[in-house]
C-alpha cells in the first residue's frame, strides 16, 4: 500500500487516507455498506464501503 485513497463518509463528506497508515480495517456496527479505518495509534474513521470494496481501493492506493 501507498499513497492516498479518496473515500466518503457515511454523511457523504469527502476524506482522504494515507493508505500506508492503516492496520486494519472492520465492519462499521453491523452495517455492510459502513467499514471503519483504523490507524496506528488506535484512532479510526468511517467510510462508505463494504470491507471488500474498501480494502481493493487501498491496496491499489
Amino acid at each position: 500500500m501507498n499513497g492516498y485513497v479518496q473515500f466518503e463518509t457515511p454523511d457523504g463528506e469527502p476524506i482522504t487516507i494515507n493508505a500506508d497508515r492503516v492496520n486494519f480495517i472492520r465492519r462499521f456496527r453491523g452495517e455492510s455498506d459502513a467499514s471503519a479505518v483504523n490507524f496506528e495509534k488506535g484512532n479510526y474513521v468511517v467510510v462508505k464501503g463494504g470491507l471488500r470494496d474498501v480494502s481493493k481501493a487501498l491496496g491499489q492506493g
